[in-house]
């Protein structure tokens, strides 16, 4: 039996525009047919290197494109509901980056948009595709830890790197991987939040910050996600989720790492979760993540693993949290989906 080929054009190619390239490379039956970039000489570069036919000259453009079947939308995160409805308008399907929108009624546009339609529009929130956590998942909902009671989550990453993220503020970038994960593992509303952030280096937006998430049915949540690791100690990833259930407990960690390299050119860990490259090809989330929109869109199948109001409920909690950062006080959440 032949597999339908699913066509996407790719919005935005940037740096992790690549890696998804590269990812729908090792996905079967899968093909990039256009790409868009602000930046034209770039997306031509990535044209040329992954062999995609059309480089479009606008978001407009790239939606419209007669052959493509779906929207990977991998753009800057403040333009990603354009892309999203510019995409619903034209009859695509839609796999959209993380954060889903930096707005709430963002977020909601775009969900009642796909509602009227059989369209799929799928948020991009890669841990649920990564091993560890999708095992998580697994035991949390055998019950074998018992109701999740309390929750803990650090993502920290070097100092250098805040340049590249501070167009946002940290909880859309670091904190919203933990956020969703903590929502997936609770099953919960949220009720109630306290952020706390600092700014050590006098950048344009917070290196530190800290958040306590309440849910309503008991369990607390508390997420951590600093800027300040030095390059020259060779740990770009400092990240740690603990679960503490009625009856049990977990723990994941990047560190120590399961690879590391000791060269001349000093301490590396390289990725062997994400999109890592082996024999040329990509394996990892991130492939198993396109991979499954693919399937979706082929089956006319609403995703189950990450659902849109999932994303935009944990947009709602990183803004309660950065509201609360800056008032000094609680925030109670009101609007769930």
């Amino acid at each position: 039996m032949s597999v339908k080929d699913i066509r996407l054009a790719l919005a935005g190619c940037g740096l992790f525009a690549e890696s998804h390239l590269q990812a729908l490379r090792a996905v079967p039956g899968a093909r990039a047919v256009a790409v868009y970039d602000i930046d034209r000489g770039r997306a031509e570069y990535l044209a040329r290197v992954f062999d995609v036919p059309t480089v479009c000259d606008s978001i407009a453009e790239l939606c419209g494109h007669p052959e493509a079947d779906a929207v990977d939308v991998v753009t800057p995160e403040h333009l990603h509901t354009e892309a999203v409805l510019l995409a619903c308008e034209a009859g695509k399907h839609v796999f959209v980056e993380k954060p889903l929108a930096l707005d709430v009624a963002e977020g909601d546009r775009m969900i009642d948009a796909f509602e009227k339609t059989d369209l799929v529009l799928m948020p991009g929130h890669i841990l649920r595709f990564e091993t560890k956590y999708a095992s998580l998942r697994e035991e949390v909902a055998s019950s074998r830890l018992g109701r999740v009671v309390s929750m803990q989550a650090r993502r920290n990453r070097p100092r250098a790197l805040l340049g590249r993220y501070s167009r946002v503020h940290p909880a859309h970038v670091n904190c919203i991987h933990d956020i969703d994960l903590m929502l997936w593992y609770a099953g919960q509303p949220v009720r109630r939040v306290r952020g706390y952030e600092r700014n050590i280096h006098g950048g344009s937006k917070p290196d530190v910050f800290w958040g306590v998430i309440e849910f309503e049915g008991g369990a607390v949540g508390v997420v951590e996600a600093a800027w300040l690791l030095e390059e020259q100690g060779g740990v770009v990833l400092d990240d740690a989720f603990h679960l503490m259930g009625a009856t049990g407990a977990a723990h994941l960690s990047a560190f120590p790492p399961p690879l590391s390299y000791w060269t001349s050119d000093g301490f590396a860990v390289p990725d062997v979760s994400y999109n890592p490259l082996i024999r040329g090809a990509a394996f990892g989330a991130l492939r198993d993540e396109l991979s499954y929109f693919c399937d979706c869109v082929r089956l006319r199948r609403k995703p189950e693993v990450i659902r849109p109001v999932e994303a935009r409920n944990a947009v709602r909690v990183a803004l309660a949290l950065t509201e609360s950062a800056a008032a000094g006080r609680d925030v109670e959440i009101q609007d769930w989906r």
